[in-house]
């Protein structure tokens, strides 16, 4: 048995405790939460038959109102069966009265993240509950596909008195089991052997809730789960693997795209040629198709069976002009075969999921597909979906992950997808300020890089140029309510990295005066104030970033006439390896200069619990820092 880790969606993390007791009755809260999966054979392959039955209760009046509601989802891969749901309700004379449901009625679930996908959800709203209800749901899942498996999780939204996972597998089979983040005594595990199969059995006893936190990468980097792999199987006399290495999912993942762009299209020929018409170099071929596909080949997501794993023809996207991350990338690949070079497609999860394929050799592991070509003995990774992405740099939501690239003939090769560290992500900006009586003109040059740069160029990317303005006043109003916004300057979006935003504004009453002193306080960019993490002394979930970055400020004071500084704040520092900030003060004849800088720089974008305390110090100091002001005595 090893122990890796399985995926799951998109949400916040949650605390793993290790300390064990009785949970919290008081409310509402689930008294059996079972799982029992049945690994069968349809012909020569794998099935899977899933069976929940999940029992809630109810003691006051709030869990009534906040959890009357179960919501069951499916889709293509799962086949929804058997479903039953009842309600069993206190009577005055002591007896109880079930209430059966009847309406199943399946919708769409939607999603603001994709155009289309086949999820389904039935929701089941329990009837006639009163304090004391008991609600039961019981029903079945038939999966077909046997290389994505459904990890069972002991952590719920509400505590649990008993969880059971149950896994039979059959005879003359070979399962691998990966459990993660299971504290000490969390569970039990049981195996019995019978004539043609073997039961597992895990158990866990009064479970907590889980808990929310601020800033959490994805839930199941630390929930406790288990998940298992077919290894292989022997069926009427032949081994068959299924999911034992990274090779039989790269296996099924090549007979699944095979006969995609077979064939050479004269379509995707003219195209390329035109695309790189005067191109001297093969990195600028490469960067131009990557361009214009980013603008013009719109991202649409497809979660729909086959659709959410076969790219379509590149030829289809091409005529469409739009596709999801699959069909970007088989255009890419096209067009950059067809210009000569050599491109190859990318399997690859993103952030959300916390696996690797040489852990967990699942489609499990990945959702995402990019293409990639490798350039004096480094990859490049082409996110075509992040329509202001750098060329260069891989979109923030794939780095740090492992990729599977497809290496053609000879295989496929496990890559990890770098971090962009906080020197290439940067954000630097120029401000001069001008005392006008109490009030203060601004004007301020702001560049940014790397992915900070794609980001802000996301934020504008559909905007007008009335909107862009909306957007400059904005940004004006994060420095202070007051601010008025006179001229800005918003470079064009192609290759944003490096252009120069600008900004000249006006704050009402920005200095103070008593007497015949001037307040002024230069910092408009307050990164991670406020920013404490809470908790500290419970939290043991990390605290994630979407990228490393640096920000630095250069605060240029014209000292008004007839006025001296009288007061300057010292330099301060704070300094540790993945984060820290520096300010110091200088005066050159009528000017006072304070130049900021402040940086997060974590390798694998996740701050530990243990670096906690330093970090709500590194925020102590900075919110110190921010604080002070200088000075001014008339003469």
């Amino acid at each position: 048995m090893h122990k890796v880790f399985p995926c799951l969606i998109t949400c916040l993390l949650f605390m793993t405790s290790n300390v064990f007791g009785s949970i919290n009755k008081n409310s509402a809260y689930i008294s059996r939460y079972s799982q029992k999966t049945e690994i069968l054979y349809k012909d020569t392959t794998p099935i899977t038959r899933t069976r929940y039955e999940i029992v809630f209760k109810f003691n006051d009046e709030k869990s009534i109102t906040l959890h009357r509601n179960y919501t069951i989802y499916y889709s293509h891969f799962d086949k929804l069966d058997k479903i039953e749901a009842w309600t069993e309700n206190p009577m005055p004379n002591g007896k109880t009265k079930k209430i059966e449901n009847k309406d199943f009625t399946a919708n769409s679930s939607g999603s603001s993240d994709v155009f289309y996908d086949d999820q389904q959800e039935i929701n089941i709203n329990f009837l006639g509950l009163t304090i004391g209800s008991e609600a039961h749901v019981e029903y079945t899942v038939i999966t077909d596909e046997c290389h994505f498996t459904d990890p069972m999780t002991f952590r719920y939204y509400l505590p649990i008195e008993e969880v059971i996972y149950e896994l039979t597998v059959p005879e003359n089979m070979n399962v691998s089991f990966i459990e993660k983040n299971l504290p000490k005594d969390f569970l039990s595990h049981t195996m019995k052997k019978n004539r043609n199969e073997t039961i597992h059995t895990w158990i866990a006893k009064d479970v907590e809730e889980e808990k929310q936190y601020d800033s959490a990468p994805s839930r199941l980097y630390f929930t406790p789960h288990v998940l298992y792999k077919i290894d292989d199987y022997t069926l009427k006399g032949k081994t068959r693997t299924v999911s034992k290495s990274p090779a039989d999912l790269y296996q099924w993942y090549i007979n699944n795209i095979k006969n995609v762009n077979s064939k050479p299209s004269e379509r995707i020929q003219q195209l390329s040629d035109s695309i790189v018409k005067g191109a001297t170099t093969r990195i600028e071929k490469v960067k131009r198709i990557f361009n214009w596909v980013q603008h013009n080949i719109r991202y649409v997501a497809f979660e729909a069976g086959m659709e959410g794993i076969v790219p379509r023809e590149a030829e289809a996207v091409c005529m469409k002009r739009y596709g999801d991350c699959k069909d970007m990338s088989s255009i890419q690949f096209a067009l950059l075969k067809a210009a000569g070079i050599e491109a190859h497609l990318v399997w690859i999860g993103t952030r959300r999921i916390p696996y690797t394929y040489s852990e967990v050799p699942l489609k499990n592991t990945d959702n995402h597909m990019i293409a990639a070509v490798k350039e004096n003995g480094e990859w490049i990774f082409l996110d075509a979906t992040d329509p202001n992405g750098i060329f260069g740099l891989p979109s923030d939501h794939i780095q740090g992950k492992q990729a599977m690239i497809n290496m053609g003939n000879t295989g496929y090769e496990l890559v990890t997808v770098p971090v962009i560290d906080a020197k290439t992500n940067y954000m630097t900006e120029i401000c001069t300020f001008q005392i006008l009586g109490n009030n203060v003109e601004i004007n301020t040059r702001v560049t940014h890089g790397g992915l900070l740069a794609g980001n802000l160029a996301n934020q504008l990317h559909y905007l007008t140029e009335k909107d862009k303005e909306e957007f400059a006043k904005s940004w004006v109003k994060s420095v202070s309510n007051n601010a008025i916004l006179k001229n800005h300057g918003i470079p064009k979006l192609d290759d944003y990295s490096g252009q120069e935003m600008t900004l000249n504004y006006t704050i009402k009453d920005y200095v103070k005066e008593v007497d015949k002193e001037k307040y002024i306080n230069l910092f408009l960019d307050k990164s991670f104030m406020n920013s404490g993490i809470a908790d500290i002394d419970k939290r043991q979930v990390p605290y994630g970033f979407k990228f490393n970055s640096t920000n630095t400020s250069t605060y240029i004071l014209n000292i008004p006439e007839n006025y001296h500084v009288t007061y300057v704040p010292q330099t301060t520092s704070f300094k540790e390896k993945e984060f820290g900030f520096s300010i110091d003060y200088t005066q050159e004849k009528n000017t006072l200069i304070c130049r900021q800088k402040v940086f997060s720089d974590f390798p694998d974008l996740l701050m530990k619990s243990d670096q906690f305390a330093r970090w709500n110090e590194f925020v102590k100091q900075l919110n110190n820092a921010y604080k002070e002001s200088i000075i001014l005595e008339k003469n």
